[in-house]
């Protein structure tokens, strides 16, 4: 395929793929329905849940991708952060690791790009130096993997799922996604899955229960839950959330613009795309994790900055918001969300000591590291560190940048923030170039806003264990790449 086909696979689907499909889903579905009716047949009833439900999902999402590899991206993007609970991953048993949607799909989808490129169905898009600071970093941490205090096997597949599949679905993406239609499509999966993903914050906020995922609730404070639901922690589920945001809102600027086909479609995305980014807004907030509330404001300070006609679409909801607080603006000041979040000082100190901790460990050997993720079991063992202990557990650093120095040493460090670098010159050549239109460039700057908010986020938590946001991040960069990929170059 010289493009994607999605469109035509969603309006005029072959027949035969139609009827593959509808058999598929049917058999999927009822599978899923007849599963938990079958309890009482023990270890039949679990091969059924653990080997044929993710092996007719997984078929079904490969079959989609043959005909159009756009299809099974968005579609991977949209499963994957729940995939180990509907489920879609194929658990081979102790000892053995897993086979993951995520995983399975990266290897099916590169294996299928590079197929139809030796058939010369598609001319692949050269590798850039952006690529070789990362496979730098990458090799760092390769190498820090023989000295982790928590073996080979677990740091070996902590290593892929964090850094090298995201990585690998920033290059699929890169292919895959040929133009600013492409694009399009991205942007509007990553509002649905903004969409789900605030709908589960709401939702636990309000009623206190947790969501596939198998901990108890837990709170912030006495007013706030703190989210658990899905990915395990406020911070990866608000972020997630956040980083649909800057997309949306260059998918906003195309539907209001004059550019956008007349007609129904164009009637109801200008209903509801407004909608949904204010869900997903209002699911942000309700997170009640600072470092996602600094990625919303981030978005907005980036596209005021650089966007005038998307400044114009949100200056009048932002002048509304302002004018509201100003009329209530004691009983803003001195509401649980500003005083028992905002202005909360705890973790501040936290991570000062983090800091401080992490510059002293390095000391001893800067340039390689002291071990993949070896932070937590040196400040235990060699400060007695350990400020809120939990049994069978060494403390996080949550600075990512702190963890990636510890582990892999300036030898990890400076290839991955020369790789943000890289990645933010390439972004505004593209950006200041006279051939870029204004969709370009407003992608562009939602490009600028997730590379920010990411890179500010990385400094508050552990970016290693929040392998879903890792995927949609580095997916949606891709996306941005080969969706503004210069016409005179492609093929």
């Amino acid at each position: 395929m010289s493009r994607s086909s999605l469109h035509l696979l969603l309006t005029r689907p072959p027949k035969a793929l139609a009827v593959a499909l509808a058999l598929g889903l049917g058999a999927l579905l009822g599978l899923a329905v007849v599963s938990p009716r079958l309890d009482g047949l023990g270890a039949p009833a679990e091969r059924l849940t653990e080997w044929l439900l993710p092996l007719a999902g997984l078929s079904l999402l490969m079959l989609v991708s043959v005909r159009s590899p756009l299809a099974g991206l968005l579609l991977t993007l949209l499963l994957a952060p729940y995939s180990r609970f509907i489920p879609l991953d194929l658990d081979l048993g102790a000892g053995i690791p897993a086979l993951s949607l995520t995983r399975l799909m990266a290897a099916f989808l590169l294996v299928l790009l590079l197929y139809q490129a030796v058939r010369g169905q598609r001319r692949l898009r050269p590798l850039a130096w952006a690529d070789l600071a990362f496979a730098l970093f990458l090799a760092a941490l390769a190498l820090s993997v023989s000295t982790s205090r928590y073996g080979l096997s677990f740091a070996y597949q902590s290593l892929l799922d964090a850094y090298i599949l995201p990585f690998v679905y920033l290059f699929l993406a890169r292919q895959i996604v040929r133009d600013l239609r492409d694009l399009r499509w991205f942007s509007a999966t990553l509002v649905v899955a903004g969409v789900g993903f605030a709908f589960l914050v709401i939702r636990e906020q309000l009623t206190g229960e947790v969501l596939f995922y198998g901990r108890e609730a837990a709170r912030y404070s006495r007013s706030f839950q703190k989210i658990i639901s899905l990915m395990g922690n406020a911070a990866p589920m608000g972020i997630s959330t956040a980083m649909t945001l800057p997309l949306g809102l260059a998918l906003l600027a195309w539907v209001f613009g004059a550019a956008m086909p007349a007609g129904q479609g164009r009637l109801l995305a200008r209903l509801t795309l407004p909608l949904a980014l204010v869900f997903i807004a209002l699911g942000v907030y309700m997170t009640y994790n600072r470092a996602s509330w600094l990625s919303v404001l981030i978005t907005l300070l980036v596209f005021g900055a650089l966007r005038p006609r998307l400044r114009r679409l949100l200056l009048p909801a932002l002048l509304v918001l302002a004018i509201l607080a100003l009329i209530f603006w004691q009983s803003v000041i001195s509401s649980p969300a500003v005083n028992e979040r905002l202005l909360e000082d705890t973790s501040i100190g936290y991570r000062s000591e983090v800091f401080q901790l992490a510059w002293d460990m390095v000391r001893s050997d800067p340039i390689f590291g002291l071990g993949y993720f070896n932070f937590g079991p040196i400040a235990k063992e060699r400060y007695g560190w350990d400020p809120a202990p939990i049994f069978g557990q060494y403390p996080p650093a949550h600075n990512s940048l702190m963890f990636i120095l510890v582990s892999g040493g300036l030898l990890a460090l400076l290839p991955y923030l020369a790789w943000f670098a890289l990645v933010a010159w390439q972004g505004a050549k593209r950006y200041l170039a006279r051939a870029a239109g204004e969709e370009t460039r407003d992608v562009l700057a939602a490009g600028a806003a997730l590379l920010l908010l990411y890179f500010a986020a990385s400094a508050t938590f552990d970016a290693v264990e929040a392998t879903k946001m890792n995927l949609i991040f580095w997916t949606a960069i891709g996306a941005i790449w080969g969706g503004t990929y210069p016409r005179a170059r492609i093929e």
